[in-house]
């Protein structure tokens, strides 16, 4: 099975795995990649063995003709650490029995360097069941260590608000994995009163982590006030990060909406941004910080036939829409924040298929992939954005955003026109200003595809 391609900026390696049935051992092994020339070196080396691992899926294809339905499925997880030169696999061991209240997550962490040599790694058993703890993100830095990401509840019931105190039942943890230890360093995230809704973790060029979580004043619903940040130290030590709290402004969020929902956004005093997903988080050397944010979520609609055996039928519908990105500055002031408008909708397509994006980032600004209406490709601050069917087409767009917030489109191609399907969340970058992925030909098939942006 094909997992992934590592880039380590001027070293590629392809990974995949296999499965011996007989011995009920999973291998993870890989071929360095000769980019130049295209080739692949002719012999695997392995990278780790394991046993019976658990599966998440990463992505769907609905077929809306055929009424087919195929899954990515991934047993392993990849991050890099911040110049790319460190890269952790990690996964989890699958569970003997279906009981989430006295399971106890078995994890794999192993580290990289970007020869592909280990310099270390182990399986670690979690300081929670699975019904208290799940795990949010994980990340390493530049010396090699391990970082888990985690959102903990109180009790196994799960609840995330305490009825008694109306804070928070839950919290975030940053759990360190160290070469140099088998125990495992907990720290707790501070966050006041609020509610966290989304948490990632990534290292800055001072080998810190950081911290970024969206926040809320409440504890249901799906809206966002705005971008906690946080640093985490060698010290194991996690402080807030300049400001720490960053609400984002309506101004800017009333921006490519209709007219009713402007008047609704301007009224409501406590407006929260719905349903959004961090995507991206880029450190740069100055200390400055670039969000990624996207508005995505699932609408469920029953229906009830009369007179039918088959009752109860309803349909699924997943919506990705605009991307909000926010720049905060390296003396923690918030810089700009830009939404880039556009609105994506599958149906019973199972997951991203074709929509939502790909960011890439360089030194003159962040480049985001995706598919969308040619209708939006020049519109205005109060004209919201047409419809762009997962499956049925699309003009494929990159949307520019230089570091001083400006917003340009560039249309590379229709899809129709060149008779291909393509997945923009799951390109790549490669060679520092270009994606790389595949298209699905119409006549069956896949190529590569390499998109050069400007």
């Amino acid at each position: 099975v094909s997992e992934t391609l590592v880039d380590f900026g001027t070293k590629y390696y392809w990974l995949h795995s296999d499965y011996d049935k007989s011995s009920q051992t999973e291998f993870l092994n890989y071929n360095t990649v000769d980019i130049k020339n295209a080739t692949l070196s002719s012999s695997k080396k392995n990278l780790i063995e394991a046993k019976k691992l658990a599966s998440t899926i990463t992505y769907g294809d609905y077929n809306a003709f055929l009424g087919t339905y195929k899954m990515k499925v991934s047993k392993y997880q990849y991050n890099y650490n911040a110049d790319n030169s460190k890269l952790l696999v990690s996964y989890r061991i699958k569970q003997e029995e279906k009981n989430d209240k006295i399971n106890v997550d078995k994890l794999g962490i192993f580290v990289f360097d970007e020869n592909m040599n280990k310099l270390w790694g182990g399986e670690f058993t979690m300081p929670y069941t699975e019904a208290i703890m799940d795990n949010s993100d994980f990340s390493v830095d530049g010396k090699g260590n391990a970082y888990l990401l985690s959102k903990v509840y109180d009790s196994d019931k799960r609840k995330e608000k305490d009825k008694e105190t109306g804070k928070a039942a839950y919290h975030y943890e940053v759990l360190k994995f160290t070469k140099e230890s088998n125990q495992i360093l907990n720290t707790k995230i501070e966050i006041g009163d609020y509610f966290i809704r989304e948490a990632l973790l990534v290292e800055n060029s001072l080998h810190e982590m950081v911290i970024a979580c969206t926040y809320s004043k409440k504890s249901a619903g799906a809206g966002t006030d705005g971008i906690f940040l946080a640093l985490m130290g060698q010290d194991g030590k996690i402080t807030k990060y300049k400001n720490g709290y960053y609400e984002f402004p309506v101004e800017e969020m009333v921006k490519f909406e209709t007219e009713r929902e402007k008047r609704r956004i301007e009224k409501k005093k406590d407006y929260e941004a719905p349903f959004l997903s961090v995507r991206n988080i880029v450190v740069h050397p100055d200390g400055s910080l670039f969000l990624g944010l996207e508005q995505n979520y699932v609408v469920q609609t029953n229906y009830d036939y009369v007179g039918s055996p088959y009752k109860n039928k309803s349909t699924s519908s997943w919506y990705y829409e605009d991307i909000i990105a926010v720049k905060i500055g390296s003396k923690g002031n918030f810089e700009w924040i830009r939404k880039i408008p556009k609105r994506q909708r599958g149906d019973n397509s199972g997951g991203m298929g074709t929509m939502s994006y790909k960011m890439v980032a360089d030194a003159s600004g962040y480049y985001f992939l995706f598919l969308d209406n040619k209708d939006n490709l020049n519109l205005a601050a109060d004209q919201e954005p047409k419809l762009h069917l997962d499956g049925y087409g699309g003009q494929v767009v990159v949307a520019k955003l230089d570091n001083t917030g400006t917003v340009t489109k560039e249309l590379v191609f229709d899809t129709r026109e060149e008779e291909v399907k393509i997945f923009p969340s799951q390109f790549r970058r490669i060679n520092g200003t270009q994606f790389i992925g595949r298209a699905k030909m119409k006549k069956g098939g896949f190529k590569p595809l390499l998109i050069t942006f400007n």
